[in-house]
């Protein structure tokens, strides 16, 4: 059977299960236009290797790439597709992630005050619109392509509410925004509408002059440039520089410290939090909580009141 026929099959039965699967398959389909016309009983190990691999080094797509296939094989195996199971038997060592960057409250303002090297006569909106993005990134927690895939009438201004739509768990949910945040929303959207931008309700909020939706490369560069610009950075010799994406950290870690400091009963805040940011399960909630100082200063203060209190009625 060819191979594009047997991946198709797999993503449509990915699919059929409520499951959104849009980069695996797109890994997959890159997978099989790197193979071509071919049947899936004729693929090599050295095939998929050579994919898997490509023409860089090892990074943690390198294992992503693994399991998608590893996967698909599963399932072409157990439809009697074929017999052979192609993937390679030693893997590379998976290189360290990169430790989430969390910004001080001093760095973001440095970073919203850059915003101002992009105003430009051609585009009066950018200056603008990229503020508001790192505003609302800061504010929310939202992921960078829940806020770029933000729509006109995704935003509700009376009631401070922002609807994130199809998210990466193909689910929706409402997050409640603050007044600061409110006013920013409503003084971008007046200048919007200002603008020959489309006006409809399923436009981009977050739009270019042409009302287009922004790109995560060309909002990726600018970021870089306003980060330099700033000079928010690691020290010199890290492989990886301050992310948008570090914002999301940045918002967990500081809600789970304004807990802390309220007193209030954190591990039954937790699964809030993890609804708050879209998690399916708080596993995936605590790879946001980077331990910096100030967290454990916090939780320690904590573990020490209830130490105390707890020796008290010993």
């Amino acid at each position: 059977m060819k191979i594009d026929k047997v991946i198709n099959e797999y993503i449509k039965f990915k699919q059929s299960m409520g499951i959104n699967f849009k980069s695996e398959a797109n890994t997959l389909m890159a997978f099989c236009r790197a193979l071509g016309d071919c049947d899936i009983c004729n693929i090599t190990s050295e095939d998929v290797f050579n994919y898997i691999s490509g023409n860089g080094t090892v990074t943690t797509f390198w294992h992503s790439k693994y399991r998608i296939i590893a996967c698909f094989y599963r399932f072409a195996i157990s439809r009697n597709y074929t017999t052979s199971y192609p993937l390679p038997r030693k893997l590379p060592k998976c290189p360290e992630s990169s430790t989430p960057y969390i910004y001080s409250l001093e760095e973001v303002e440095r970073l919203l005050t850059a915003t101002a090297i992009l105003k430009n006569a051609r585009s009066p909106l950018q200056a603008d619109t990229f503020k508001l993005l790192l505003l609302i990134l800061y504010c929310t927690g939202i992921r960078i392509s829940e806020a770029l895939s933000l729509k006109l009438n995704d935003i509700d201004l009376p009631k401070s509410i922002i609807t994130v739509k199809d998210t990466k768990f193909s689910k929706s949910r409402f997050v409640p925004v603050g007044p600061r945040l409110t006013n920013e929303l409503i003084v971008y959207e007046k200048r919007r509408r200002m603008l020959p931008c489309p006006k409809d309700l399923e436009s981009s909020f977050l739009a270019t002059c042409n009302g287009n939706k922004l790109m995560y490369p060309w909002v990726s560069r600018i970021f870089r440039r306003l980060r330099k610009h700033a000079q928010v950075n690691r020290e010199a010799h890290a492989r990886y520089q301050p992310r948008m994406h570090d914002f999301r950290h940045t918002f967990a870690v500081y809600r789970l410290i304004s807990w802390y400091k309220e007193g209030a009963d954190v591990q039954r805040m937790l699964p809030l939090l993890a609804t708050y940011l879209g998690h399916i399960n708080l596993n995936s909630t605590q790879h946001y909580l980077t331990m910096v100082p100030e967290l454990l200063q916090e939780a320690s203060h904590q573990f020490e009141k209830y130490a105390l209190k707890e020796a008290e009625n010993a």
